[in-house]
């Protein structure tokens, strides 16, 4: 169990954040961390056509939404267990370079 994720998710928002709104990023954030026993922490970004959800559990779960709306306005889901910071901090560079196109398919 990694309690820490919601906070690892929350604290890596507040340090990109703003770079990516100058870039052009729309970023929502949704925040679940109080009065819950499954606390949580989502954020939802898009650019150009392209976004992702990513929410954090402190339960170490993490579940990855990715769609791309000029291509296939489905979404692609995946669900994570035992996820550990790295590799945490991995899945959002990942993300956030597919939204900005440098990369291909989520």
């Amino acid at each position: 169990m990694n309690e820490a994720l919601p906070e690892l998710l929350r604290a890596r928002i507040h340090e990109s954040g703003p770079r990516l709104g100058g870039a052009g990023f729309a970023i929502e954030v949704f925040d679940a961390t109080e009065r819950t026993e499954k606390t949580s922490f989502g954020i939802y970004v898009e650019k150009e056509g392209r976004a992702f959800h990513l929410t954090a559990w402190n339960s170490g779960e993490v579940q990855v939404s990715t769609i791309d709306y000029e291509a296939d306005p489905s979404p692609r889901e995946k669900h994570l267990s035992d996820v550990h910071a790295d590799q945490l901090r991995a899945e959002f560079e990942k993300l956030v370079d597919w939204v900005s196109g440098s990369s291909g398919q989520s």
